[in-house]
């Protein structure tokens, strides 16, 4: 299906300015394209040139990739503020496409490399980025090699709460449970118990098909870190 893309241009930067760097406004004005999605739009499939990176605006992405054996792995959920596309140098080693009703703008990469290579405060801002992706990626090994469902059910809420820093408490689920289960290595039913679980413990409430109240925050901390209720 083909992206809509909005008739203006947006300038901004894509990564966060480090709010200790000399300059605290955005080191450069780069264009980006608004591109307002619909829900299971594609944004980019596995193997195609990675020429743009993507930042949120509302709504969210999933990444994913379908191993030989049929099944899928979801690697990541973008939400509002974030950025996605940084899955491969020159080609998308996933698929990327809309959970829900989504704006996003594409930067192009020349644009961002140019920034980064003649501003430090660019430099800095790509560098913290990239540390944080890559800490984020051995966090996930630990978490699939290591923890129990519970566990990973846990450790992923907590990780939506901390992310969003309006409305501190409720937790946004956009995607469903086989999103959920097939990011974590379980299975939706896995998933589904595990998070009736917490709701009979008081720990969560339910508010809807697509959100959690954090009631008990923690005992969930405990779950997702310690593994002890």
């Amino acid at each position: 299906m083909q992206i809509a893309a909005a008739r203006l241009p947006s300038l901004a930067f894509p990564f966060p300015v480090a709010a200790k760097a000399v300059s605290a406004v955005n080191p450069a004005q780069i264009p980006g394209c608004p591109l307002q999605l619909k829900r299971g739009e594609t944004v980019y499939a596995e193997g195609t040139v990675a020429r743009d990176l993507y930042k949120v605006v509302s709504g969210c992405i999933r990444a994913h990739r379908f191993l030989p054996d049929g099944r899928r792995m979801v690697a990541s959920f973008t939400l509002p503020g974030e950025v996605f596309g940084v899955d491969g140098t020159g080609a998308h080693k996933y698929s990327a496409e809309a959970i829900t009703q989504a704006v996003v703008i594409a930067f192009a990469r020349s644009a961002i490399e140019a920034c980064v290579d003649r501003e430090p405060v660019a430099a800095h801002s790509w560098q913290a980025f990239a540390l944080e992706k890559l800490s984020a990626s051995e966090d996930r090994c630990l978490l699939l090699s290591r923890k129990s469902a519970t566990e990973r059910v846990a450790n992923f809420l907590v990780d939506l709460e901390r992310r969003k820093p309006q409305d501190r408490g409720l937790i946004e689920l956009p995607m469903s449970r086989y999103d959920i289960a097939d990011h974590l290595g379980l299975t939706a039913e896995t998933v589904s118990r595990v998070l009736s679980c917490f709701r009979q413990r008081r720990i969560l409430a339910g508010e809807g098909a697509h959100r959690v109240r954090l009631i008990d925050r923690q005992a969930l901390e405990s779950l997702a870190f310690d593994g002890s209720p």
